[in-house]
């Protein structure tokens, strides 16, 4: 099997290539590598790259057929789509239909697509299942929210199955401290590698769904080949189903530097952050067979020791 990967070069997309090309796949990475890198692809004959904008991609760029197409190309950002709505939405709504183009024109019979937990905002109930009310505090939220819509609508209007995949707060080797779009763990983690203080926006009560980047690649693999009936579009949340606070994660990275002579700053909330999130995943299980490989105090361990 043949799948495409938008945005392959950068954090997770990278994990999702060697996952797919260490089970047999043969894969075709698109990513313009304005946050991408080369670095971070394998080696291996049955990996092509090509360096564009998905935006700018044509069927003849593909000169073989394709199974699937996982689209992790985007700015993952709630600053930024703030700071920037227009560019930040051509990154990720308008490329996102694209995409959708491209599925048709190529007759691909299988879309992934990279949603987040983004799409509903402030969380009246946790855990937080897919039927949970959507309702996006970002710019950022309210496009994955409407990039799913328009996956919805047009699955079984051109008979392709689909999975979005409603990602919660992602961490691991590759993600980029010195990003804006880098998570609280790598930048956290970076901050106490050079002992420095840390900075939290609130007052460090605030809880997340922290999940491994392996465990997520493994749901896209997932995603991408789990038989589905041809124009159904199923939504799945990515996380672990457990919350952990700021402050608890902090107590967490201590263990890994024991000496750290920083502290915990607290300064304003930024417009745009969720307070609480927390998944519910028994859909993911059920619809991908989706289970947690890489626990959370293990995981953050040895994430700790690669940057050190």
């Amino acid at each position: 099997m043949h799948f495409l990967i938008t945005g392959g070069a950068g954090f997770i997309g990278s994990h999702l290539t060697e996952k797919l090309l260490e089970e047999g796949y043969q894969v075709t990475v698109i990513d313009n590598l304005v946050t991408g890198k080369l670095i971070n692809l394998p080696q291996h004959p049955n990996l092509t790259f090509i360096n564009k904008n998905i935006l700018n991609c044509q069927p003849s760029d593909f000169t073989q057929p394709i199974d699937g197409i996982a689209h992790l190309a985007a700015t993952p950002s709630v600053t930024e789509s703030w700071l920037s709505p227009l560019d930040v939405h051509n990154n990720n709504l308008s490329a996102t239909v694209a995409v959708i183009e491209l599925v048709k024109k190529l007759q691909i019979p299988r879309l992934v697509f990279t949603s987040s937990a983004a799409v509903y905002g402030n969380p009246v109930n946790l855990p937080i299942t897919e039927n949970h009310p959507t309702k996006p505090i970002s710019p950022y939220g309210l496009q994955k929210l409407v990039s799913e819509q328009y996956v919805n609508l047009f699955a079984p209007e051109y008979q392709f199955s689909a999975v979005n995949l409603r990602l919660f707060n992602v961490f691991g080797p590759r993600q980029l401290p010195d990003s804006p779009y880098s998570g609280v763990i790598s930048i956290f983690l970076k901050l106490m590698q050079e002992n420095k203080s840390i900075t939290i926006y609130g007052d460090g009560s605030q809880t997340r769904d922290f999940v491994y980047v392996k465990d997520v690649a493994r749901a896209f693999a997932l995603a991408l080949t789990t038989p589905l009936i041809q124009g159904q579009a199923v939504t799945c949340n990515i996380g672990t189903g457990n919350k952990i606070s700021l402050l608890q994660l902090v107590d967490s990275l201590k263990n890994s530097f024991p000496v750290w002579p920083g502290e915990i700053l607290f300064a304003e909330e930024r417009l745009g952050d969720i307070k609480d999130s927390q998944a519910n995943i028994s859909q993911a299980i059920s619809s991908l067979n989706y289970s947690i490989q890489y626990p959370f105090i293990e995981s953050i361990a040895n994430f700790a020791r690669a940057v050190q």
